[in-house]
């Protein structure tokens, strides 16, 4: 399982927004896996490639969140389809609330 991690920093109750490439036709979708309790899920949507989608075309799966405590606080998403407990991925998305 490949595991990467990034950063961001954000101002306290701002919204921010995290975009993660997922391959929705073969079933796999991100989730998150643990959010602290200093960051508000908003909500999550799919973006489709513009142009003609063709099957095993990549989506992007944008997450919101707002920013409520300050401090570095690690969000947790893996990459996993619904009916399966194995994940194939995982993304640890570091975040900077100042």
């Amino acid at each position: 399982m490949s595991m990467s991690t990034d950063s961001i920093t954000v101002a306290m109750d701002r919204d921010f927004t995290i975009s993660l490439k997922s391959i929705a036709t073969a079933g796999y979708l991100w989730k998150i896996e643990s959010l602290p309790n200093a960051i508000q899920l908003l909500s999550t949507d799919n973006e489709k490639s513009a142009g003609d989608a063709k099957p095993g075309d990549a989506t992007t799966q944008v997450f919101r969140f707002r920013a409520r405590e300050m401090g570095e606080h690690k969000i947790t998403f893996v990459l996993a389809r619904p009916w399966e407990n194995k994940a194939i991925e995982s993304k640890t998305m570091t975040v900077k609330i100042t």
